[in-house]
């Protein structure tokens, strides 16, 4: 018997390629390397008999027939995620919550709010899963997740709102960088390197319209990935560079005096994280019951 056309690894492959409109980044968000993407998207061509992506110099994009594909890829990975959901409930007995966050929350808003339900509602079977906003999103859109934590920006008409955050956001590098007296804060950091957790085009281009919204055009080199946040506090321990996150990320590092904490003045919403679900999927009572509990958290 001949193999399907296109089974959920096929498909989990090229909707990452898809959305990330990228290889490698493909291959970031699915934990896996570009050589297997390349090889799953190269044999889906094959089975198919049409090409699918496009490469070029700016990346990829979707030729007629991948766009055509798209849509049946993303339903074959929502009913694959609801029927494991349905199964893990059936085996566990216990009810179901899958959080997505993105990394920079996964550090201090998101542990918080999930200890704090999780106190409240022994039993329940809690999934987190991580990446950038983008990566998140996406997640929510395939349904792999039952609600989700995104920067301001990725929020969008195909989601519901549930709660925002208004977390101190700033500037942080290794105490002293930036000397008193001496030049503005952002001549200093446009000279550096700037790392984050993981590199999101959300992320970088917020930080280039801090920039130039105060008037500076940053000589810097592209965003530099830590790959985690305790990596990323190593290296502004080390100095000579720099990152944009919440204050409470590194607040222990400030306390001590190790890392300085700039902040930046009447923070842009999109910078803010938020809490979403995909509008117009009813979400099941334990999911409910994580977004009415954020919600007295922040109310």
């Amino acid at each position: 018997m001949s193999s399907p056309l296109l089974s959920t690894e096929s498909a989990r492959h090229f909707v990452a390629v898809a959305n990330t409109r990228s290889f490698s980044r493909a291959a970031l968000a699915l934990d896996t390397t570009q050589s297997n993407v390349s090889a799953h998207i190269a044999q889906l061509e094959a089975k198919a008999g049409v090409v699918l992506l496009r490469r070029h110099n700016r990346g990829v994009s979707l030729t007629g027939a991948g766009e055509a594909l798209l849509p049946g890829c993303r339903d074959l990975l929502r009913v694959a995620a609801q029927a494991i959901a349905a199964i893990q409930q059936d085996v566990h007995g216990r009810p179901l919550l899958r959080v997505g966050a993105f990394h920079t929350s996964t550090a201090n808003l998101v542990p918080r709010l999930l200890s704090g339900f999780i106190r409240e509602n022994r039993g329940v079977c809690l999934t987190v899963r991580t990446g950038t906003s983008e990566e998140v999103k996406n997640l929510l859109i395939e349904e792999e997740v039952d609600c989700a934590f995104l920067a301001g920006a990725a929020a969008d008409g195909t989601m519901t709102l549930h709660a925002r955050f208004n977390e101190p956001l700033g500037w942080v590098t290794k105490a002293g960088t930036v000397k008193p007296g001496g030049r503005a804060l952002l001549a200093v950091l446009a000279e550096l390197p700037i790392y984050s957790v993981r590199r999101g085009s959300l992320y970088e281009g917020s930080v280039r319209q801090l920039f130039q919204d105060a008037g500076v055009l940053p000589a810097m080199p592209l965003l530099h990935e830590a790959g985690s946040t305790e990596i990323l506090r190593a290296m502004l321990a080390v100095g000579g560079c720099f990152t944009l996150a919440s204050r409470s990320v590194f607040e222990k590092d400030i306390q001590a005096g190790v890392l300085e904490f700039h902040p930046v003045l009447g923070s842009p919403p999109r910078l803010q994280p938020v809490l979403v679900s995909k509008r117009g999927r009813a979400l099941d009572d334990i999911p409910a019951s994580f977004v009415r509990f954020t919600r007295g958290q922040v109310g």
